[in-house]
């Protein structure tokens, strides 16, 4: 039989561990996101973290916004997918430039594309940071004109907008 001490340590020890395991989360580097901005209505969904890229005054959410971007403001549009999704379907006149290339790339984009230039870049959809990742990584060349295509390739494709592919 459990005596009455015993339930009390096991209370006790259970206490310590989740006051330990959250303090850990809390200050590690690796911690686990316990909030965020998980309403896709919203923007690119993301976990607030101690490091995030996520920027929703850059983010543009509506699919018939960038439709106009594109065609008024002549901005170069960036696909951060990796090549093989990108040749599978991409906005019109979009650009592969994958995030996990972009130290290989960023200089013969640099010297296409002055730093003044409009930049919009998407990934893969509300679940995905690389565009976030990829704008954060133009700001620190000096790129001041960079936005986000939240909705990215699938809210695009949804809208039954024209693709390009190959």
């Amino acid at each position: 039989m459990i005596s009455q001490d015993d339930l009390k340590g096991l209370f006790f020890i259970l206490i310590v561990s989740v006051v330990s395991a959250f303090a850990f989360n809390l200050w590690s580097d690796a911690g686990i996101a316990l909030f965020g901005q998980w309403d896709k209505t919203q923007g690119v969904v993301s976990p607030v973290e101690k490091h995030t890229v996520v920027d929703p005054g850059r983010e543009i959410n509506d699919v018939d916004a960038m439709a106009g971007i594109m065609k008024s403001q002549g901005c170069t549009v960036v696909d951060v997918r990796v090549k093989e999704v990108f040749d599978q379907g991409r906005l019109p006149g979009a650009i592969s430039l994958p995030l996990a290339e972009f130290d290989e790339v960023v200089g013969d984009f640099f010297m296409a594309h002055p730093p003044e230039a409009c930049v919009v870049v998407y990934c893969s959809g509300r679940e995905c940071l690389d565009s976030h990742r990829f704008a954060e990584r133009l700001l620190e060349f000096g790129y001041m004109n960079v936005r986000v295509f939240s909705g990215g390739f699938p809210d695009w494709k949804a809208k039954g907008l024209k693709i390009e592919k190959g």
